[in-house]
């Protein structure tokens, strides 16, 4: 085959998503494994070798020829060396890391590392929702929340790489302790595990809500999926949880937006499966909260990859001149 095609690794607090990209973003190939961060480093490093041995497999039975190796990683990574270098609270074990140097030890191919919402950010401008656009505010809600900024169509790292991070904006000065060290980060209050905190906490009151039925009683079930679920058949605290969750989202984002002023908002990650309505909620508490000359020609939009964006992102990084 005449193009060319990279490896994008998307390591996460959860699972490592993977995949086989041609470098105008046609995903030939992907897959996901378990991070399994309990077993730590070495176990978290195993697994992403694993996941691009199942790549290059793939590449080989289809003969395609790969160029090189993009990994996301959380954290504030320095793309030039490859190091996770501070902030990563998802994934504390992985601090200090030289991702490029470890994986160089084992595979023979140019290899490219830099922040998984970077990535995110870079594969939406790139092929997504924000393509066309040269300001962009993206955000990726999971496990943690993530952030991207490409101003004139230029990836922002920051000047020690620490850029962007949006789930560490102070959003309650006196409210819950973050895993990052900070106190009242908004990752505290509108991330995954946050919003299954919340239900959990208002279900403790609540013996008739419909979560109840749809988890069988176990909490160990509850995740977002099961409360916008739940939210969708007119459960009260199911549509509580969400509504704190774009109230918190929507003033955190207004704040961004007043401080770059892009031209579109693009929200991704698990917790944006939450529909359209859960987006549009965001997009009205940002217009409430932003200047009105800040929001008049705003989009809050989306993402359009998905949860493959952050491989693509990251296999983008082999081709892409924005760095």
């Amino acid at each position: 085959m005449s193009k060319r095609h990279s490896i994008g690794i998307d390591l996460g607090g959860t699972n490592i998503k993977f995949g086989v990209v041609s470098h105008d973003g046609e995903v030939l190939h992907k897959g996901m494994l378990s991070a399994q961060v309990n077993l730590g480093r070495e176990a978290i490093l195993s697994n992403l070798r694993l996941a691009v041995k199942r790549s290059l497999a793939f590449a080989g039975r289809k003969r395609i020829r790969v160029n090189c190796i993009g990994v996301g990683s959380p954290g504030s990574v320095n793309p030039r060396t490859g190091k996770i270098e501070g902030s990563c609270p998802n994934l504390p074990q992985m601090l200090g890391v030289n991702l490029k140097r470890r994986l160089s030890d084992h595979f023979d191919y140019p290899i490219h590392v830099d922040n998984d919402a970077n990535l995110m950010a870079l594969a939406e401008f790139k092929f997504g929702a924000a393509k066309g656009f040269k300001d962009v505010l993206c955000l990726t809600l999971g496990t943690g929340i993530g952030g991207g900024i490409i101003l004139g169509g230029e990836l922002f790292h920051g000047s020690s790489f620490a850029g962007a991070e949006f789930g560490h904006m102070t959003i309650n000065h006196r409210g819950r302790k973050c895993n990052c060290g900070g106190i009242g980060c908004l990752e505290m209050y509108a991330s995954a595990p946050a919003m299954v905190r919340d239900a959990k906490r208002l279900l403790r009151n609540d013996r008739k809500s419909l979560i109840h039925k749809l988890t069988r009683g176990d909490s160990s079930r509850l995740t977002t999926e099961v409360i916008f679920q739940a939210e969708k058949k007119g459960d009260a605290t199911a549509s509580r949880v969400v509504n704190r969750a774009c109230e918190y989202l929507g003033a955190g984002i207004a704040s961004a937006v007043n401080l770059v002023n892009p031209q579109v908002v693009v929200i991704g990650g698990g917790v944006s499966q939450g529909g359209l309505g859960f987006i549009r909620r965001i997009e009205n508490e940002v217009k409430k909260r932003a200047f009105p000359s800040a929001t008049k020609k705003l989009k809050v939009v989306k993402a359009k990859l998905g949860n493959d964006a952050g491989f693509i992102g990251a296999a983008t990084l082999c081709s892409s001149a924005v760095r």
